[in-house]
């Protein structure tokens, strides 16, 4: 069992620390400016796949399938053991044990650091630790979190708050708002609307993800933190549409209760929610304010009802919440275009954990091809594809990089896994989650 990382040596602590050194001391390796870190929450493999199906009825078409980096990556929390190929292709239903939670997910992701599942940047022993989002702001770096669900919730809320339970949103919302250093917060997660973007009647509230206090002092710009608050879709569009925005500290609430999207009534696609932005839109948003600063910016997006869509074993709206984070990273990549700041960005497009399990209608540990593959229907129509676990699973998810610092993460390889190459047409070379952390800060560090 290995708490924190599965090849953590005094060896491979040197040859961290050597990369950190060379980069600072040195200037060995390119320097980021800006680092995008893109989270598809709950999304394994073949998550992906399905969603290329989807969308374009093959794989290979996805904006990020051009990266030059592409990889596995693990997920296991502190206390749980590391990855094991032979086990996870050896019996279908081992993969279901050791999981992570997005909590503990996310943690690892922004400090590099292995805690126990549903801490957020904090580790076994409550300590608070260093998210790359608040080394950012320490290098003067505008920081943005964007989300299609609470901004309050495991992934986002990781990035800039210190919390024992990711339950506590109450507290983790005031933090965000009141003590967080974040120049730009994009969610769902309002206490004054379902999840059908319809607005409570009299003193109803939803206050699962933010106190209604909160809410207020943020309308009447009592916060003490100079944010600019917007909750109309019409004011989030206007802001992405604009290239020179006024604010420079914007917090947008979108006016639903959990998620943009997905948590509205109905199980299938379309009929949305018409009063609130998309993932695509709180993005570009988010990067015309952040694009501002003439030192950079860190921001996080995350596809987060992706994971709920899994939990709720829904390939319909998996596919749909999918497709919104696809078009998402396409803006993305064209917006760092128009702006010649490709060569200085940091892009990485990855998962926190896999959710639900999908594999082929014909998988399973009673089938004689367990690990049956999903299969495409065609452009528009959901592929044959079946959910086998409605919780998180141990799975090696997908890791795409591109830009300054990408080049990192190939020497910091923990193994190959053989089959998983096999099966999901790639090297087969994975890295931790921790590792995410350890390139995006040799990245920023000049």
């Amino acid at each position: 069992m290995n708490n924190r990382h599965p090849r953590w040596t005094i060896g491979r602590a040197l040859f961290i620390l050597m990369i950190l050194t060379l980069v600072a001391v040195c200037g060995w390796g390119a320097a980021a400016k800006n680092v995008i870190l893109l989270i598809a929450d709950g999304a394994g493999f073949n998550a992906f796949h399905c969603s290329s199906y989807y969308e374009y009825g093959e794989l290979g078409k996805q904006p990020y399938d051009v990266f030059p980096v592409r990889l596995g990556c693990t997920t296991h929390p502190y206390g749980s053991p590391i990855y094991d190929c032979k086990k996870t292709w050896s019996n279908f239903k081992y993969i279901r044990s050791h999981s992570t939670d997005s909590a503990a997910a996310a943690t690892a992701l922004y400090t590099g650091v292995k805690t126990e599942n549903k801490r957020m940047s904090t580790n076994p022993d409550n300590h608070p630790l260093t998210t790359i989002a608040e080394i950012a702001h320490s290098l003067d770096k505008s920081t943005g979190i964007v989300s299609s669900v609470p901004f309050s919730h495991a992934t986002p809320g990781a990035a800039f708050t210190h919390n024992e339970g990711r339950g506590n949103t109450d507290e983790i919302a005031e933090e965000i708002v009141y003590r967080s250093g974040l120049t730009v917060v994009f969610g769902a997660g309002h206490p004054r609307y379902d999840n059908n973007g319809k607005k409570l009647l009299g003193k109803k509230r939803n206050e699962d993800y933010c106190p209604d206090e909160v809410y207020q002092a943020l309308i009447e710009g009592i916060t003490g933190r100079g944010w600019t608050f917007i909750e109309s879709k019409n004011a989030m569009e206007a802001l992405a549409a604009d290239p020179t925005p006024e604010p420079t500290r914007v917090f947008g609430l979108a006016k639903c209760a959990s998620t943009l999207q997905y948590s509205r009534d109905g199980k299938r696609r379309g009929r949305l929610n018409g009063n609130v932005p998309t993932l695509e839109t709180m993005s570009l948003a988010a990067l015309n304010v952040l694009g501002k600063d003439e030192d950079g910016f860190f921001l996080m997006i995350e596809g987060g009802a992706v994971d709920w869509a899994n939990h709720g074993n829904n390939l319909d709206r998996m596919v749909e919440e999918f497709a919104d984070f696809n078009k998402t990273i396409a803006s993305i990549m064209d917006w760092l275009k128009q702006r010649a700041l490709t060569k200085e960005t940091l892009v990485i497009v990855t998962s926190d954990h896999e959710c639900g399990q999908i594999w082929g209608p014909k998988a399973g540990e009673k089938s004689k091809t367990p690990f049956d593959l999903p299969k495409s229907r065609g452009k528009g129509k959901l592929p044959e594809a079946k959910h086998y676990s409605t919780g998180h699973t141990n799975a090696l998810v997908p890791l795409f990089a591109t830009g300054p610092g990408s080049e990192y993460f190939h020497a910091l390889v923990d193994g190959v896994d053989e089959q998983a190459a096999r099966v999901w047409q790639f090297s087969g070379q994975y890295v931790d989650n921790t590792d995410v952390f350890t390139v995006m800060k040799a990245a920023i560090t000049d």
